[in-house]
């Protein structure tokens, strides 16, 4: 009976031993899965943490990259639209108004002599508005006076195809009188300038003496008077 009592307490013990051997088996790998899951999760919001900042970082990076274009478009764009002001030495402008002075005066010598004042005054009115910004400050009053003048004269005689006959009778014949009759304003001034400067001498104004133009008056006007 003791042997047998002591057989069942041993086998009892060791069912006891084998039971808590397995229950410390599942503890142990119930433990390590706790672990691991412990780490997975950290890595994961360690994963979300990085990908976040990198994520901000292009973004940053991407409106840097924007801002930089746009103020590099914006600075070529002013760069390629304005022009730098060019400047003109004296000696330039002197040369510019020489060779231009000489153009002049060799296109209208060579128009024919029935051509009539309307095609040199169209050359005058081209050529003095085109040396206006090259002539020296000196001369600006004068020069800006002949273009007036040459502007008056067209504005006037070239509706009527410049024939005094037909202003006299049809046009304004006092203001014509004074256009033709008078010494330009400022004209004579630049003329000798220009001469001096560059040893040309460009064409005068369309003028006609007080005399000539009171007798072809009286002979368009009033022709019973005529003797």
């Amino acid at each position: 009976m003791q042997l047998a009592t002591v057989m069942i307490t041993a086998d009892a013990a060791q069912y006891r031993g084998a039971n808590l051997g397995r229950g410390s088996r599942i503890r142990l790998h119930t433990g390590i899965h706790q672990v691991r899951l412990i780490e997975l999760r950290g890595f994961l919001a360690f994963s979300l943490v990085v990908g976040a900042i990198a994520l901000a970082w292009t973004t940053i990076e991407n409106w840097q990259t924007t801002d930089a274009v746009a103020v590099v478009a914006t600075t070529t764009s002013t760069t390629t639209t304005t022009e730098a002001p060019t400047t003109t030495t004296p000696r330039q402008a002197i040369d510019a108004i020489c060779q231009r002075s000489a153009q002049f005066a060799a296109v209208s010598s060579a128009l024919p002599d029935d051509s009539g004042p309307g095609p040199t005054a169209q050359l005058a009115a081209s050529y003095w508005s085109d040396i206006h910004e090259l002539a020296s400050l000196e001369l600006q009053t004068e020069v800006v006076a002949v273009i007036d003048y040459y502007d008056a004269y067209l504005e006037l005689a070239q509706p009527f195809g410049f024939d005094a006959a037909k202003i006299i009778v049809e046009g304004d014949k006092e203001r014509f009188q004074q256009l033709i009759t008078r010494p330009a304003p400022g004209l004579e001034t630049a003329r000798a300038a220009i001469t001096e400067a560059c040893e040309v001498e460009v064409p005068d104004q369309p003028s006609m003496s007080a005399s000539s133009f009171t007798r072809l008056e009286n002979r368009l006007l009033f022709p019973d008077d005529e003797p």
